[in-house]
């Protein structure tokens, strides 16, 4: 038995154009963001999944829902668990205004999103095994969750790339 999984990260929002730590924000699809989700919909096959799993954040939710492109018949959970990392009170800072050697004690940690990221893969797996599962997240997220699934450890997931807006990685379970 295999579960096989296709992650997918978010449309381009107005907070990646404006370079800030989007975190648990909502986040805003840029005209472009809504253009890449479309662009995506016609690589996937919605029919092929058994199931999506997504983040409850409305850029991840707005993706999805331009994936499904008015389909209600496949099925379709959101959990927190998949959100981005969460940057506490620097959420809304500018990247490049941002000391990330001094990080707000409020801060998701590197290892907290990674063990989170640990214990989205569990349920993922106790919860759709052998089955095609569409999980649409964040950049950050899914970098732990692939590092997660492929035995690579927190001080490794360096190692793993980035996805870009819209892009997207299979991996078998």
């Amino acid at each position: 038995m295999a579960l096989n999984i296709c992650m997918v990260r978010h449309g381009e929002t107005e907070e990646n154009v404006a370079r800030l730590l989007q975190g648990h924000m909502p986040g805003t699809l840029t005209a472009n963001g809504r253009q890449q989700a479309e662009e995506l919909r016609k690589q996937l096959c919605i029919n092929d999944f058994d199931a999506i799993v997504s983040s409850d954040l409305k850029r991840v939710t707005d993706t999805v829902e331009i994936l499904l492109d008015g389909r209600t018949d496949v099925e379709w959970n959101t959990t927190p668990l998949l959100r981005e990392i969460d940057w506490g009170s620097m959420t809304g800072m500018k990247i490049a205004d941002v000391n990330f050697k001094q990080m707000a004690a409020d801060v998701e940690t590197r290892e907290m999103l990674y063990e989170r990221a640990g214990r989205a893969a569990k349920w993922l797996c106790e919860n759709y095994n052998d089955k095609k599962l569409l999980v649409v997240s964040h950049g950050l997220f899914l970098r732990s969750l692939t590092a997660q699934l492929t035995g690579v450890p927190v001080d490794k997931l360096h190692t793993i790339e980035r996805l870009d807006n819209c892009g997207m990685r299979w991996i078998e379970v």
